[in-house]
């Protein structure tokens, strides 16, 4: 079974769409990311979104449109069913669970054999009851805790209205003791985003959840946003400072152990393209992202950003009305592709690496994509959760 955490294998794992995609120009998503809030009860130091809850957008339909309609949350979901897409990470953003019509949303996905995953802070499953409509209805669940202690905890994520350390550890432990009870249906994991406010807890994350009956412990890189300049962290912070703690993290969780070590490797590449050898932004073309503000953009790095948008659901059109206008896509992508060239993405940025398994079949021959898709059911049978690109 290969890494949970490799994009490019799962690219590979969903050929089909891929290839009719780079040939046709439109494909039916693999995975959609969707954002249920824009709205936290978190307010974390390294947030990838942070610049959506910035003054200047305030009176703006990003700031104002903080938590998505019930009306438009279902029938996105329907929209989903209807168009096969695969799977569905609920995210932000903000906070999804703040969201009450999230649970619903669950619930028809799952009975229409959507595979599902979320991004969680975690405190909020016990308020609208989730344990067990996560554990029968999604794939896997992620807590966000990016510490080893309360004290830092506080600090970094500046957690607001009870939405603390203790809940979290509390509300992790029901996940588990519920997903347990039905033979361990989806896999549970706890995330720690690395930065110079959280590195020196790389260990003590490792010790507080190495017993915990989960699936795995990640750690995955921070990665600067635009807003705050784009200039990534010197090659020394992750060298000097950071692996030897993963190092020492990897010996005590074993095999729960998960680090995201292709974007760790590309911080140590070319400082400008950070391993970006493609030149056109494929990999969004397979996995877009709904924003909680109704607009359908690009990805989940430019939320927010409505020059990136494709079209918004409160101008009374339907996600599939949106996606498979062509014309406009295609517009929104040459402003970022030819115009200007990939100068306001995120470096490192969500389609990334798919990007480059994309860009390999769009410079492949017909023959060598007959091949890959002959291929496309074994390369599914051998990767863990193949449609989670």
């Amino acid at each position: 079974m290969s890494d949970i955490f490799d994009p490019k294998s799962k690219v590979l794992a969903n050929a089909d769409r891929a290839i009719e995609f780079i040939e046709t120009g439109n494909a039916s998503p693999v995975l959609i990311e969707v954002d249920p809030s824009n709205a936290c009860n978190h307010a974390c130091s390294f947030c990838l979104s942070s610049y959506i809850h910035f003054d200047k957008y305030r009176g703006t339909e990003t700031f104002s449109r903080a938590l998505m309609p019930k009306d438009m949350l279902m029938k996105l979901c329907e929209d989903f069913v209807d168009m096969g897409v695969r799977a569905v990470n609920w995210t932000g953003g903000g906070e999804p669970t703040l969201n009450s019509h999230l649970k619903e949303a669950i619930e028809y996905c799952g009975s229409n054999d959507i595979k599902m995953g979320i991004f969680t802070n975690g405190t909020l499953l016990d308020k609208h009851d989730l344990f067990e409509t996560m554990v029968e209805n999604m794939t896997w669940v992620r807590v966000s805790v990016d510490s080893g202690t309360k004290e830092t905890y506080d600090s970094v994520r500046v957690p607001k209205g009870g939405a603390n350390w203790d809940r979290m550890v509390s509300n992790v432990t029901k996940l588990i003791e519920v997903n347990d009870s039905k033979n361990k249906k989806i896999d549970i994991g706890v995330g720690f985003v690395i930065s110079p406010d959280t590195y020196h807890e790389i260990v003590d994350f490792a010790k507080f959840f190495r017993d915990f009956d989960l699936t795995y412990c990640q750690y995955k890189p921070e990665i600067i946003i635009r807003e705050d300049g784009g200039q990534q962290r010197d090659i020394e912070f992750w060298q000097g400072k950071v692996q030897p703690l993963l190092d020492e993290a990897k010996e005590i969780l074993g095999e729960k152990f998960e680090v995201n070590g292709y974007k760790l490797e590309d911080l140590a590449m070319d400082r400008k393209e950070f391993g970006r050898n493609y030149k056109k932004c494929l990999g969004s073309q397979i996995s877009p992202c709904v924003g909680a503000d109704g607009h359908v953009y690009v990805c989940t790095n430019h939320r927010g950003w409505k020059q990136y948008s494709y079209g918004c659901l409160y101008d009374n059109k339907s996600f599939k009305e949106i996606w498979n206008d062509i014309q406009t896509r295609q517009k929104v992508m040459n402003q970022i592709e030819c115009v200007e060239c990939f100068a306001n993405c995120t470096k490192l940025c969500k389609p990334h690496e798919s990007n480059k398994a994309m860009w390999d079949i769009y410079n492949s021959t017909e023959e060598e994509r007959k091949k890959l898709l002959d291929r496309q059911e074994e390369i599914r049978q051998n990767i863990k959760h193949p449609d989670f690109i």
